[in-house]
């Protein structure tokens, strides 16, 4: 059995099964610190309900594969990036399996996000673990939405 919950911010009802009550507990003292960074897929709960993540994390997710090409923002098929309980970016990427190569051709930052080595670090080890899943040894960064970050994205990467 699910329990109802709310949400500050939203007015959608969400559930919470039992067994993670401790950790709702947790998050609703401010003990819960997120220390993740993840790609998620278009198709993640976080993301696939635009309102709530517009609601939730200020994130405009749209996946733009039906868009015509030239009307579209961020890529044929972006992925969300999480970091630290926060959506801080978005990134357009194919996998060449047969050459190894994880071509990420554009990688957007959020506006507000802070540029940092920090940052950097954390993705560079995010996106080689999810390249090596997509058994590809190598990575090409194509386009970010920072000069800056892409000269420090790079040297993790």
């Amino acid at each position: 059995m699910l329990i109802p919950v709310t949400v500050d911010k939203s007015d959608q009802l969400f559930y919470v099964h039992p067994d993670r009550l401790p950790l709702l507990q947790q998050a609703a003292d401010q003990q819960l610190k997120a220390t993740a960074t993840r790609i998620l897929s278009p198709f993640d709960p976080v993301v696939w309900d635009r309102k709530r993540a517009i609601e939730l994390f200020n994130f405009d997710y749209k996946l733009e594969c039906y868009t015509p090409a030239p009307k579209r923002r961020y890529g044929y098929f972006t992925l969300p990036i999480l970091r630290k309980g926060a959506l801080i970016g978005r990134m357009d990427a194919k996998a060449h399996r047969k050459q190894g190569l994880f071509e990420i051709k554009s990688l957007h930052l959020e506006d507000g996000v802070q540029i940092s080595q920090s940052l950097a670090s954390d993705l560079g080890k995010t996106l080689r673990d999810f390249a090596l899943w997509h058994e590809c040894a190598d990575i090409q960064l194509q386009q970010t939405s920072s000069a800056q970050f892409s000269k420090l994205l790079s040297s993790e990467i």
